[in-house]
């Protein structure tokens, strides 16, 4: 197993990336132009993908570190799914009751149980609106990110797929073999788009093997660790020449390696910027509840007055309604040997 750091910048990075989707948001989901300047710096699709990195580097290692493949997906469902039912299941009862005049007509509507099970069941495509909820906002739908987690749950799925593949083969050669399948997935369903700009392309190019790549890069930097560690330096200075040259064909396909070494090494090369788990892990309820906080903002007219005012009570919504999360929704389902209770538990004896 890999040797990682026991003091590392996994918990800062998360915690960063979750805020980085809700700042791209911001702008186009407020409609307030005073935010537009935000999407310079941040950029929703580059967070995602440092997220799918990360969590190839850190799936991999737990399932290399569970006593079976069982146990594996325990401990994933544990993390993922009881904040994901909470904020799907307050949308589908609170808004209603909210912003619909007459809530009754809405709840136990057909709509209604269209919404609640397709998004339940990681379908979120099928109705991620509600008739009625945010007509008057710029976009209507609910929780835009959650489409990530489905993403990311087809990932756990074939963790197992994929190591029994490393047990047939040379490592490197599967790595490399389903990479490859991953950027000629995508490649072919962005040439279709560009060709005849269908949105159906564009979201196919999104699915389950189009990501595959970053969570590949995080789960080969996570086996071969110990190389990447003695020769972290050469592989960030190829990982800059990458982002330089991006723009071409050939280089493009190399990007998402270069990303996941970049990431790698900020979370586990770099000196440690401090201890940020020892509240749990809020950057998960950060990304699933923003977007529904920040729609609610908007229907409010929170941001009309005093934009920025605004916008320092948005970042404390979020912050505290992640926090509650964690402490009374997500931290009773994870295990004793969690990272985040461990943290919790020096945070109390210290």
């Amino acid at each position: 197993m890999a040797d990682i750091p026991h003091k590392n910048n996994f918990d800062l990075l998360r915690l960063f990336l979750a805020f980085s989707v809700c700042f791209a948001h911001l702008a186009e989901v407020s409609g307030i132009s005073v935010f537009t300047p935000l999407t310079k710096y941040f950029h929703s699709g580059i967070a995602v993908d440092c997220f799918f990195v990360l969590s190839g580097f850190l799936i991999f290692r737990s399932f290399q570190r569970s006593s079976t493949p069982l146990s594996y997906l325990n401990k994933r469902v544990r993390r993922i799914y009881p904040a994901y039912f909470t904020v799907v299941l307050l949308a589908a009862a609170l808004l209603p009751l909210l912003f619909v005049e007459t809530p009754g007509d809405l709840l136990f509507s057909r709509d209604w149980f269209r919404y609640l099970f397709s998004n339940l069941g990681f379908l979120n495509f099928l109705q991620p609106d509600l008739p009625g909820i945010f007509t008057g906002n710029p976009l209507q739908v609910i929780n835009a990110p959650l489409w990530t987690i489905k993403i990311e749950l087809m990932f756990y799925l074939s963790v197992p797929l994929i190591f029994m593949l490393l047990k047939l083969k040379k490592q490197w050669l599967v790595l490399c073999v389903l990479y490859l399948a991953s950027l000629i997935w995508s490649a072919t369903f962005l040439y279709l788009h560009f060709t005849n700009p269908l949105e159906i392309y564009l979201k196919l190019e999104k699915q389950l093997p189009g990501q595959l790549s970053f969570f590949l890069s995080g789960g080969g930097l996570y086996l071969y660790f110990a190389l990447f560690k003695k020769y972290w330096k050469q592989a960030l200075a190829f990982s800059c020449i990458i982002f330089l040259l991006q723009e071409s064909l050939f280089f493009k396909g190399f990007y998402p390696l270069a990303l996941g070494i970049a990431v790698i090494a900020f979370a586990l090369i770099l000196p440690s910027l401090g201890n940020w788990g020892k509240f749990g892990d809020m950057s998960y309820g950060v990304y699933i509840y923003h977007f529904p906080i920040l729609q609610i903002f908007t229907t409010y007219s929170l941001f009309d007055r005093d934009p920025w005012l605004a916008f320092a009570g948005l970042i404390l919504t979020i912050l505290a309604t992640s926090f509650l999360s964690y402490r009374y929704i997500e931290r009773p389902f994870l295990q004793r040997s969690s990272h985040y209770r461990r943290a919790a538990e020096e945070k109390e004896t210290s």
